[in-house]
């Protein structure tokens, strides 16, 4: 089947349908009926190899290359899988929705963040768009997000970024309420880090600004968590 599918993909002229359908074959249908890991990772790297540098196979090369780096991670080769996957330039594919791109570009910082490249998950957070992680349907993506970017903060001790990052997160969870649920635990600890940090930070306008607007805006939240 593996070679089968290299024939059909250098074929001159074959037509794109055939070639799309065969991929997804292999790689939903077909997949979890083979026998063992070590199949499992043939199928995957012929799937990259068969739709490297096709266009319209884009959806289906990045589904292979997040499969295989995530089989890769559990095994315990999370290095092996972050030069797999730090080597795509996944807002390039134009074909992809914007929830499939902003998970690929997650699942990259979640992997540099494993080797501790501070610099490479600054890099690619600036692929994604705030705009897209405020459209409805992305809020644990969000979640995911901030706390990736807290992580960064802390690291290279922007503290009053850490406070915004945690403010998000208090946001997010408290505007919605329903489909949050398994995140809802974070959000009283996310208020408290959230004026914690603020606390802590320097001083500068930023700050003053901050802290009369929980004041303001957060004065149910203060009394609750002095409770």
């Amino acid at each position: 089947m593996r070679e089968f599918l290299l024939q059909l993909c250098k074929r001159r002229g074959q037509a794109k349908k055939p070639v799309v359908e065969m991929f997804d074959m292999c790689q939903n249908k077909l997949f979890d009926q083979l026998p063992n890991r070590s199949e499992k990772y043939k199928m995957l790297e012929t799937l990259r190899d068969a739709g490297s540098g096709k266009m319209f196979l884009e959806v289906e090369y990045a589904a292979a290359t997040m499969k295989l780096c995530k089989y890769l991670e559990e095994d315990g080769k999370a290095e092996e899988a972050t030069n797999i996957i730090q080597e795509i330039q996944i807002e390039t594919y134009g074909s992809l929705e914007v929830k499939d791109k902003v998970e690929f570009i997650l699942y990259q910082m979640k992997l540099v963040l494993m080797k501790q490249d501070f610099v490479r998950c600054q890099i690619l957070s600036r692929k994604i768009s705030k705009r897209h992680l405020n459209q409805k349907g992305l809020e644990k993506l969000k979640l995911q997000f901030f706390n990736y970017m807290i992580r960064y903060y802390i690291h290279e001790k922007m503290i009053l970024d850490v406070s915004k990052a945690y403010q998000t997160i208090f946001d997010t969870l408290h505007e919605n309420p329903e489909g949050l649920e398994e995140e809802k635990a974070q959000k009283d600890s996310a208020f408290q880090n959230f004026v914690l940090y603020l606390l802590i930070s320097p001083y500068e306008q930023t700050k003053v600004d901050l802290m009369k607007s929980v004041d303001k805006n957060y004065a149910r939240s203060l009394e609750q968590n002095e409770q």
